[in-house]
């Protein structure tokens, strides 16, 4: 198997514009349940809201918590003020083809059409294209997320396919390493080591 690095060394976090994305924490898992079991952000991102009460949730939360993955990394978004907003990730890390997918939730509806989504998917694009060998990176969002696919494309995705999982309609946007770094090569992000953090 291909060897090639696929998160940071050190544990950081990502200044953008509008949002730090940083590691997860126990914090976050009240958000999390939150977010979980609501209808309309469950159908967004075309599943069921979860059926575990909030002692289940924690247990599992904590127990991914304390894991380590080559394959996918989990963060959390959060504002200028340090509120939890939403999450991000990107998971099924191919190293044959350097790929994964990407996915996010601002979760915190007050903040959506603010451009929070936008600038996270900027940072966490800047983050994977500099600090990982992963050299391209795809997304699956419903075919009538409209506002969605604005803020993908806003944030260098491209290449709209449609594609027919199950019963739901989604397009598939991708965006490869050189083309995104000279798009975005002014792009003003921070990625600072968590011990350097004030």
């Amino acid at each position: 198997m291909p060897k090639i690095k696929t998160k940071s060394e050190k544990s950081i976090s990502i200044f953008g514009y509008k949002t730090i994305i940083r590691p997860k924490s126990k914090n976050d898992i009240k958000n999390d349940f939150y977010w979980r079991t609501d209808k309309e952000l469950s159908e967004l991102d075309a599943t069921l809201p979860i059926n575990l009460s909030f002692e289940q949730f924690e247990r599992i939360s904590i127990n991914d918590l304390s894991k380590s993955s080559q394959w996918s990394e989990k963060f959390s978004i959060d504002n200028f003020d340090k509120k939890h907003i939403g999450n991000c990730m990107f998971y099924d890390v191919n190293r044959w083809e350097k790929s994964c997918e990407f996915g996010i939730m601002i979760g915190d509806k007050s903040y959506w059409n603010g451009g929070y989504g936008t600038d996270a998917s900027i940072g966490m694009l800047y983050y994977i294209f500099n600090e990982t060998e992963i050299e391209n990176i795809y997304l699956h969002t419903l075919k009538s997320n409209i506002r969605a696919q604005k803020a993908f494309k806003k944030a260098g995705f491209e290449s709209p396919k449609h594609i027919k999982k199950g019963r739901y309609d989604f397009i598939k946007m991708t965006t490869e390493k050189n083309l995104w770094l000279e798009k975005f090569k002014d792009i003003k992000i921070k990625i600072i080591p968590e011990e350097e953090q004030d």
